[in-house]
C-alpha cells in the first residue's frame, strides 16, 4: 500500500468524525434555530468522506467527486464491502452544493434519522479500517 494512502483515509475519516459530531450538536441544540441546510450539508458530508475513506483505506483511485451514488459504486466496482443501508444516502446527493445556497432540507427528524444511521456506518468504517 503506498505511502499515502494510509494518511489520506485518516484524514477522511476524522473530517467524516467532525462532521457527524456537528451534525448531533445541531440536532440538540434544535431550538437555537439552526438552518436545516447547514444540517443536511454536513450529513452530506460526512457520508460522503466516510465513503472516501473506505476508497483510501483499500487503496482505490477515486475521482474527486461529491456525489455519493459514484462514489458507492467506486466502491462496489471495487469489491469495497458496504452495509445493506448505504444506498439510502444517496438522498442526501443534493445537500452537496444546492443546501450550500437553498433550503432543500426536510425537517428534524429525517435529520435525525440520518444521524443514526451515519453513526452505524460510522461503526462499519471503524471496523473494516481497525481504529476507532
Amino acid at each position: 500500500m503506498p505511502a499515502s494512502f494510509p494518511r489520506q483515509f485518516e484524514i477522511f475519516k476524522r473530517k467524516a468524525d467532525a462532521d457527524l459530531d456537528l451534525v448531533n450538536l445541531a440536532l440538540c441544540l434544535e431550538e437555537q434555530g439552526i438552518d436545516l441546510d447547514i444540517i443536511f450539508f454536513h450529513l452530506q458530508q460526512a457520508a460522503e468522506k466516510y465513503l472516501k475513506t473506505l476508497l483510501s483505506f483499500n487503496a482505490v483511485h477515486f475521482e474527486k467527486v461529491h456525489d455519493i451514488q459514484k462514489l458507492i459504486t467506486t466502491c462496489s466496482d471495487n469489491a469495497v464491502v458496504l452495509p445493506e443501508f448505504i444506498d439510502i444516502f444517496v438522498e442526501l446527493n443534493p445537500y452537496a452544493v444546492e443546501g450550500r445556497y437553498a433550503v432543500v432540507a426536510d425537517d428534524m427528524d429525517d435529520a435525525a434519522r440520518y444521524a443514526g444511521l451515519l453513526k452505524q456506518l460510522k461503526l462499519h468504517v471503524e471496523t473494516v479500517i481497525g481504529q476507532p
